[in-house]
């Protein structure tokens, strides 16, 4: 039972690979050959998001544990939960935008799970799987969220360069305005913060039971404040001063960087 979930697991996790990538060349065939067979990637990556969830069940049933215990699972499961906010935001706000942006995003962070050594997290005996457990959860999907955060940031910036360049180019695909990149940017932001408030705190707490000590002040814990810091400045900045645009993307964008290199570099 435990050799036929782990295989079930690598094969559904290659069909969610394939239905990615076909997911993510679809979105270009607008572009390239201005055809509408471009609308079938949210399919095909609601296809692989299926496959993924698949996978990730037949892993936890062959380990017979929570499969987020190495690094290489846990980054899988990010890929997952960014897919599944990826198409709740496009079913939501119908940007064509998030195929071309997410989608190799995902695939870059499941290639390099692929690539890691599968070291288990290391736990004490006084430590709480359950508390671990719950710090990873609420961090995966503020980082999910944050993904959709970012790539509306990274769209805003380079829709308001070519607008100003009085450029924005002949294609298809169908572009979003400012104000839409803006409030997807919002939304998603304002998911993202709460979720990973609660865990640095939660993951404060696991470090407290394992090294008596809530904060290392290691790089990669100083990488995980900085950013909190950056978003915590972003979240005063639209609700209390009303700040707009380019300069919060900006600050997003550099945000979501460091996140991005303390997940790479996280256990």
């Amino acid at each position: 039972m435990h050799g036929a979930s782990m295989d079930w697991s690598l094969v559904l996790l290659r069909i969610a690979l394939v239905f990615y990538s076909l997911g993510f060349v679809m979105s270009f065939v607008p572009i390239l050959a201005r055809r509408k067979v471009g609308r079938l990637t949210p399919w095909l990556a609601g296809l692989g998001w299926v496959a993924h969830t698949g996978a990730l069940i037949a892993l936890g049933v062959g380990l017979k544990r929570c499969p987020l215990g190495t690094l290489p699972e846990v980054l899988s499961a990010l890929a997952w939960s960014t897919v599944a906010v990826y198409l709740a935001a496009f079913w939501r706000w119908r940007q064509e935008v998030l195929h071309v942006l997410v989608l190799p995003l995902v695939l870059v962070v499941l290639f390099v799970s692929g690539l890691l050594p599968p070291e288990v997290i290391p736990l004490t005996a006084s430590l709480r799987p359950s508390l671990l457990r719950v710090h990873l959860t609420v961090i995966i999907f503020g980082v999910a969220a944050l993904f959709i955060t970012f790539t509306a940031s990274v769209a805003y910036i380079l829709l308001d360069r070519a607008l100003k360049s009085k450029s924005p180019g002949r294609s298809s695909l169908k572009l979003p305005s400012l104000e839409s990149c803006d409030n997807v940017g919002q939304v998603s932001l304002l998911w993202a913060f709460p979720l990973m408030t609660l865990g640095i705190i939660t993951g404060a707490v696991v470090s407290a039971s394992s090294n008596r000590a809530f904060w290392a002040w290691e790089p990669r814990e100083t990488l995980a404040v900085l950013a909190w810091a950056i978003l915590a400045i972003v979240v005063v900045a639209r609700l209390g001063w009303g700040w707009r645009g380019r300069k919060v993307a900006l600050l997003t964008i550099v945000a979501f960087g460091f996140i991005l290199l303390r997940m790479l570099g996280v256990y």
